[in-house]
């Protein structure tokens, strides 16, 4: 996924600025689905203010997250249905018994985001080049 973004200075520094946009604002896998408006510092000398640059996000990074964010409660709530159709003949303990798995996939997915959004993994980077 590829983004355009302006260049901006911010005390002295170049940033490479991009507004989110409305498929944006509903993804979340990465910090411009986030926030409202994000920069990424840019390096000294290659870039203009009021330049454009582009911001990507290489696919497999959008992959990784997706599985992240869907596959882990999918897997989790499969799970639960095997777990509560084993022990249970009741349909009411078997759904409770997914419900309760798939909750505990989404805990882990938020005890861990914080280790995530730390390795740098799922953010997006600067091109190299100034688009002409």
């Amino acid at each position: 996924m590829t983004r355009k973004a302006r260049v901006v200075s911010e005390n002295g520094r170049l940033f490479a600025e991009v507004i989110r946009s409305e498929a944006c604002a509903a993804c979340h896998a990465c910090e411009i689905g986030r926030k409202e408006r994000v920069t990424y510092p840019l390096p000294d000398g290659k870039y203009a203010e009021g330049d454009t640059v582009e911001i990507t996000i290489p696919d497999h990074t959008l992959t990784r997250a997706s599985l992240w964010a869907y596959g882990v409660p999918l897997v989790s709530l499969v799970i639960g249905l095997i777990l509560g159709a084993l022990l249970f003949d009741n349909e009411a303990l078997q759904a409770l018994c997914a419900l309760i798995c798939t909750l505990t996939g989404a805990a882990v997915i938020f005890v861990t985001e914080k280790k995530r959004r730390k390795s740098g993994r799922y953010e997006c980077a600067v091109s190299g080049s100034r688009p002409e």
